[in-house]
C-alpha cells in the first residue's frame, strides 16, 4: 500500500502534467487565433489595395475624357491605415503592420489617399489626385472644430425639392452664409439651402438668389405649375410630350392655337401637363414668332417661357417634374 507522501507526490505530478496540457492547449489556440487575426488583417490590406487598383485599372482601359470620383474609407474596423503610390509604380497599403503592394500599369501619375479621390484619363495618361480641396485634407480649415466630411460646409447644400440630394463641395466654409452666397446659388433653378442652416433661405444676402414666381396655375388648394422669372418651372405631376392633349373631364387649363385647336393642357387634378409638341429647355428667348403664342414674361418684360402654336414648350431655364410648386 503506497504511503501518503507517495500519493501526494503522484498527485502533484499528475496535476502538473494536466496544467502543462491545458497550458499547451491555450498556447496553440492563442497562436491560431493570432494567425487568423493576422491573416484577416493581411486580407484587409490586400482588399484596400485591390479596390484602389481596380479604379485605376478601369481608367486605364477606358478612353480619354474619363473622369470619376471615388472614396476610400477613413478607417477600417475602427483602425487607421495608410495608402499611397510610390514613384508612379507601386500602390501600397499598410494596415495594422500588414503591408500589401501591387505594381501599377504604365502611364499612371499622381497619388492616392483616404477620403475622396479624383481619377481621370487625358491623352493616354491616368491622373490621380487625392486632394480635392479642404474637404479631404484632414484639417479644420475654417476653424469650427469640424473636419472634412464632418463639416456641413463641405456640402453645397441640397435642392429644396429633394432635401436628401446632397452635393459635395471643395471647401469647409459653412453653406449659405452671407459671405458665401455662391453655395446657395446655382445656374438654372437656383434655390438651394443647407439643412444645417435653414435661415439662409430668408437671409437678405440670399434675395438675389431665389427665383421669383411670375405665373402660377392652381387646382383647388394646391399649386399645379409655377413659372419663374429665371425661365424655370416646377410641375406637380409629369410632362407628356408629342401627345394629344384631349379633354379628360377633370378641371384643366387649356392652351389653344389661333384655329381653336388644343395644343397643350394642364390637368388641375392630377398635376400632369400634356403638350402636342416637344420641350425645349435652356433656350435663348427671342420674340415669339406669332402673337397667338402663350407668353410668360418676367417683371422686366423679358420673355422667359412660352408655348407656341404647335404645342412646343420653350423655357429659358429648365422644368422640374413631380415637384412642389
Amino acid at each position: 500500500m503506497p504511503s501518503k507522501s507517495q500519493s501526494a507526490t503522484e498527485f502533484v505530478i499528475l496535476a502538473s502534467f494536466m496544467f502543462l496540457v491545458i497550458l499547451g492547449f491555450f498556447a496553440v489556440t492563442s497562436s491560431r487565433l493570432l494567425e487568423a487575426r493576422e491573416e484577416s488583417n493581411r486580407k484587409i490590406a490586400n482588399d484596400i489595395v485591390d479596390f484602389a487598383y481596380k479604379e485605376i485599372e478601369l481608367a486605364v482601359s477606358l478612353n480619354d475624357g474619363y473622369i470619376r470620383v471615388f472614396a476610400l474609407p477613413r478607417k477600417v474596423n475602427g483602425a487607421d491605415y495608410s495608402i499611397n503610390i510610390t514613384d508612379n509604380r507601386e500602390l501600397a497599403a499598410s494596415y495594422l503592420d500588414n503591408e500589401y503592394v501591387r505594381f501599377l500599369p504604365p502611364n499612371v501619375s499622381g497619388n492616392i489617399g483616404k477620403g475622396l479621390n479624383e481619377i481621370k484619363k487625358i491623352e493616354g495618361v491616368v491622373y490621380i489626385n487625392s486632394t480635392l480641396g479642404e474637404c479631404s485634407d484632414s484639417i479644420d480649415d475654417d476653424g469650427d472644430a469640424l473636419i472634412d466630411e464632418s463639416d456641413p460646409g463641405c456640402y453645397l447644400g441640397c435642392n429644396y425639392l429633394n432635401p436628401d440630394n446632397f452635393v459635395q463641395d471643395a471647401d469647409e466654409l459653412d453653406s449659405c452664409s452671407c459671405g458665401n452666397v455662391a453655395k446657395c446659388c446655382v445656374i438654372g433653378f437656383g434655390a438651394h439651402y443647407s439643412l444645417f442652416d435653414s435661415s439662409c433661405v430668408t437671409s437678405k444676402c440670399m434675395s438675389a438668389c431665389l427665383p421669383l414666381p411670375v405665373l402660377t396655375l392652381r387646382g383647388g388648394s394646391q399649386n399645379i405649375i409655377r413659372f419663374y422669372d429665371n425661365g424655370s418651372a416646377i410641375l406637380r405631376g409629369s410632362l407628356f410630350q408629342n401627345a394629344n392633349p384631349s379633354a379628360t373631364g377633370d378641371d384643366e387649363f387649356i392652351f389653344k392655337d389661333s384655329g381653336g385647336s388644343t395644343v397643350a393642357a394642364v390637368n388641375l387634378a392630377t398635376g400632369n401637363m400634356v403638350i402636342r409638341g416637344g420641350l425645349q429647355e435652356n433656350q435663348q428667348m427671342s420674340p415669339p414668332p406669332s402673337s397667338s403664342d402663350f407668353i410668360v414674361k418676367n417683371s422686366e418684360g423679358d420673355v422667359v417661357s412660352y408655348i407656341d402654336e404647335l404645342g412646343n414648350l420653350y423655357l429659358k431655364g429648365a422644368i422640374t417634374q413631380n415637384g412642389d410648386p
